[in-house]
């Protein structure tokens, strides 16, 4: 039985144009914002989509428009990470399963006008029910994704399990710096001190001095990500005992 940890992989084979989908702002810079920097100081061109008005990001009910709140906080965080203003679909917080036909068909278009080389998008293994239904819409998409694009799945709840590390070390500060713009969620958890411990832990099983912080995916191509998801979400669902 071999050894199966995580391949520490170089960054510089990751090409432009790049396209992130998330749920939430703030989702993509949980997941991937030190990699979205690294893809911001090469220059490549980065459309990020945030599916979800946010509404439901203030439980305490502490802001009198949340949704300006959050998409105020997500254009600052993605500028202090040197990337251009998100796009933003509106789709109901909290409700993109019962969307889920128009959102693979808003992913499919958006596919066909980046063109990404790189993409990002939540991995199978998510427990927010929004994240949960990108990575479905994202594998009912694939077809739709150019042959050579890598596609790295991340993760807010969970970090992907056993997939591709990638060392960010240089990147980090950028990302933490981009979570503090998130002053409406920090209120409610400690996004960049909880992100600087997993990024760390991200590390574990490293012996390299340098290596100090990074972020995990799994990394698959178009024709694996059909596959790859109903593998994974039919793990998930038994291990965390879904019911009906």
């Amino acid at each position: 039985m071999k050894h199966l940890f995580s391949p520490l992989l170089p960054k510089d084979p990751l090409q432009g144009p790049v396209l992130v989908l998330a749920a939430h702002p703030d989702d993509e810079v949980i997941g991937a914002g030190a990699m979205l920097a690294f893809h911001a100081s090469r220059g490549h061109q980065i459309t990020v989509v945030h599916a979800t008005d946010g509404a439901q990001g203030d439980p305490a009910n502490r802001a009198n428009d949340i949704c300006a709140v959050r998409r105020r906080e997500g254009q600052e965080a993605l500028a202090r990470l040197g990337i251009p203003a998100p796009r933003h679909w509106d789709l109901p917080d909290g409700c993109l399963p019962e969307h889920l036909p128009e959102l693979t068909a808003r992913i499919v278009a958006v596919i066909g006008e980046v063109q990404p080389r790189t993409l990002y998008s939540f991995h199978a293994g998510e427990a927010h029910r929004d994240h949960r239904a990108i990575a479905a819409a994202t594998a009912a998409a694939a077809a739709a994704l150019p042959a050579e694009c890598r596609c790295l799945g991340y993760g807010v709840n969970f970090v992907p399990p056993g997939g591709t590390l990638f060392d960010t070390t240089e990147w980090y500060g950028r990302k933490y710096r981009a979570l503090q713009a998130y002053a409406s969620q920090n209120v409610y958890i400690d996004l960049p001190g909880m992100s600087e411990h997993r990024d760390r832990a991200a590390t574990v099983n490293l012996d390299i001095p340098h290596v100090l912080y990074g972020e995990m995916f799994l990394d698959l191509r178009p024709p694996e990500l059909a596959e790859v998801h109903a593998l994974q979400d039919r793990f998930h669902r038994r291990v965390q005992r879904e019911t009906p």
